[in-house]
């Protein structure tokens, strides 16, 4: 069943369904049986996307490379199991529980609610899906653990939807997750992305059309997501992210994102002299991989204060005090406080001094409520310190919404 408010929380979930769109008009035959499951040709008007003519020509071969590159990867790690973190729509599941891989796609609830019941219909078993939120370790430990044995760990688009907080809390979880099952792994293309899209735009397009398709490409996830894209991974050189994560503990690496000679279904569509290019492209190291030994310890839901809400309404004011983690799982909660209380107040305070982060997802309902009460002022937050306040003051979710 839809819930509304989550995915009005959750916008960024809407471009999972883009992606796995992308793999469909590059013909992949999972993809293709994918999309019919999730019942995406009911839902998605191609006419609707943004920069429709270029964005169906360009995402099937960015989007081909990027889940080939890293389905090769799996398959030369030896790992029998795999966590999608932010899994989406992605027809990978179906491919590898079809190899006999155990595979746990953890996402929102409102994308694993609907993908539980696509796995229903399938009768496949080793293929799962669960409600997650990838700042939150608890909720990943849980999805985790439901394998034995070494574990990839999958990240694929995640990061330009990330502040810079949230992307450290990522990689901290991955690395401890690493940590704790010897011979386990971690892929990604994320560091690369924006490498990755210029280097299919140049191949694909006279270089004075290059910034224009490069703006247009963040233009169109931008729509889709609502506002959700952070730029957080385009900010950086790749060089920084290895850093990043070495400081958290984990031993990493780049690698070429497709071996030399790999043919993609999309070259088969495009002119011999943009393949050459993009293959010649693709050899560079643009595949960050990745493991951890050693003990990498983080802050666990059990160290914290259990998430709650407590309101009341005194003279046309809501009174929220927000206890615990405000992330993706929790976001729609303090959303649904405000909604049922919407015809009866005109001001919000939002007591934060007992919450102990804040996401991107509880920004985006702070921005949702500002918005909806329409003037200056009326949404008051207090009580926010420390990490809270610094998450707050640097993460420019809500600054990019305006």
């Amino acid at each position: 069943m839809s819930d509304a408010i989550a995915e009005k929380t959750n916008a960024a979930f809407q471009t999972a369904k883009l992606t796995s769109y992308w793999l469909e008009l590059a013909g992949l035959p999972e993809a293709v049986e994918y999309s019919r499951l999730i019942h995406l040709d009911q839902e998605l008007d191609p006419k609707m996307i943004l920069h429709s003519k270029d964005m169906c020509f360009l995402n099937p071969v960015i989007h081909e490379i990027r889940y080939g590159s890293i389905n090769a990867f799996i398959e030369r790690s030896g790992c029998r199991n795999i966590l999608d973190i932010a899994c989406g729509y992605s027809p990978r599941g179906l491919l590898f529980a079809r190899k006999g891989y155990h595979y746990v796609g953890a996402d929102l609830p409102v994308v694993a609610e609907q993908l539980c019941e696509v796995v229903r219909e399938l009768h496949l078993e080793g293929l799962e899906y669960v409600g997650a939120d990838a700042t939150n370790y608890d909720s990943l430990k849980a999805a985790f653990d439901r394998m034995s044995g070494p574990v990839c760990i999958v990240v694929e688009g995640l990061g330009m939807y990330l502040s810079a907080h949230e992307a450290e809390t990522v990689r901290r979880i991955i690395t401890c997750l690493l940590s704790e099952r010897e011979g386990s792994c971690y892929v990604t293309t994320d560091p690369g992305n924006g490498y990755l899209f210029h280097a299919v735009i140049t191949s694909l397009y006279p270089p004075n059309q290059t910034m224009m398709r490069f703006g247009q490409l963040f233009e169109m996830y931008n729509w889709a997501s609502d506002g959700g894209i952070t730029y957080e991974t385009a900010k950086r050189p790749i060089e920084d992210d290895i850093e990043m994560y070495r400081r958290m503990g984990m031993t990493v690496e780049m690698v070429p994102l497709l071996p030399e000679g790999t043919r993609l279904r999309a070259f088969d569509r495009l002119p011999e002299e943009a393949v050459q290019a993009l293959s010649k492209a693709m050899t560079k190291p643009l595949l960050l991989t990745g493991s951890a030994a050693g003990v990498v310890s983080v802050k666990t839901e059990k160290d914290e204060v259990p998430f709650s809400l407590e309101s009341k309404k005194t003279d046309g004011m809501l009174q929220i005090k927000v206890s615990g983690r405000l992330d993706s799982l929790s976001a729609p909660e303090l959303m649904r406080c405000f909604e049922s209380s919407r015809n009866e107040i005109d001001r919000v305070v939002i007591d934060l001094s007992d919450t102990s982060f804040v996401s991107s997802a509880g920004e985006r309902v702070f921005y949702q409520i500002r918005k909806a009460l329409g003037e200056d002022n009326r949404l008051i937050l207090k009580g926010q310190s420390g990490e809270v306040a610094q998450e707050i003051e640097t993460d420019d979710i809500i600054r990019h919404l305006d």
